[in-house]
């Protein structure tokens, strides 16, 4: 049996775990993040590439922000800059370092 989801327009049917689609009247097949960049791409520049030349044929594996608790504080890790963590103080950002975050409200004697 043949599924159809459909992105940006085309349409793309998988079948045993291989997704084809047609794009620019060419039809292209693999993974389905790659199936998708190649149709991405066509939309966007009008250049046909196919889904092997892209580096990264799977999806991330979805990795929600770390927190931690510290004396009643959240404090939470920036995703984009690893290493950095921040937390909120009277509605200004604190950013750095873990160990710097929990000296600033070891410090300031922050709670909640």
């Amino acid at each position: 049996m043949k599924k159809r989801y459909s992105h940006r327009g085309h349409t793309i049917e998988c079948k045993d775990d291989v997704y084809t689609s047609i794009v620019a009247g060419r039809t292209v097949s693999g993974t389905m993040l790659g199936v998708k960049q190649c149709i991405d791409w066509w939309c966007d520049t009008r250049i046909f590439r196919k889904p092997s030349e892209f580096g990264r044929q799977t999806f991330r594996s979805a990795q929600g922000p770390s927190t931690e608790m510290y004396k009643g504080i959240q404090i939470m890790s920036d995703d984009k800059q690893p290493g950095l963590w921040y937390i909120l103080v009277r509605g200004q950002l604190l950013k750095g370092p873990l160990p710097k975050i929990k000296q600033f409200i070891d410090q300031n004697a922050l709670s909640r």
